[in-house]
């Protein structure tokens, strides 16, 4: 009798079976998880742009300027003793960047304006909330009218 190496078909065929079987249950699941790891990207970067320039006007004793638009967030503050706005953060495209989609909602400003104390001017007693999207989750930013994050959820 002669000695075979090697697999035959069928059993070639099986591996690839079940390996397909199983590739076929954790694709949705890599799926999910790449969804919510863009949408918690894209809440962090539109916290950092806050922070930066709530930070930045506090210790410039300066306005400095979020802005949010169309996708875009970049933040800019006034420096030196002639007022120039200088980039401090961005622009950042959320979308290219995360994959995320940011809306100002219910009449949120495009542009929030910290004074010098680190407060939202004009002065404000609503909230503003931006929302975030990528697919079918969503997420919601929200700044008080004296310019703090809340946390998430929207509530105090």
């Amino acid at each position: 009798m002669r000695r075979r190496r090697g697999f035959t078909l069928v059993e070639l065929l099986a591996v690839i079976a079940i390996t397909a079987i199983i590739a076929a249950m954790t694709v949705p699941a890599m799926s999910e998880l790449r969804t919510r790891s863009g949408l918690r990207s894209a809440r962090a970067l539109v916290l950092a742009s806050f922070s930066a320039a709530r930070a930045s006007a506090i210790q410039k004793g300066k306005t400095a300027t979020v802005t949010v638009n169309n996708n875009v967030l970049s933040v800019t503050a006034m420096s030196g003793l002639t007022p120039v706005a200088v980039q401090i953060h961005g622009p950042v495209n959320v979308n290219r960047t995360t994959g995320a989609v940011v809306a100002p909602l219910d009449g949120a400003p495009t542009s929030v304006v910290y004074d010098a104390r680190g407060l939202i001017t004009p002065n404000t007693t609503s909230i503003a909330r931006y929302e975030l999207r990528l697919g079918s989750r969503r997420d919601t930013v929200c700044i008080t009218g004296a310019g703090t994050i809340m946390p998430k959820g929207c509530v105090l």
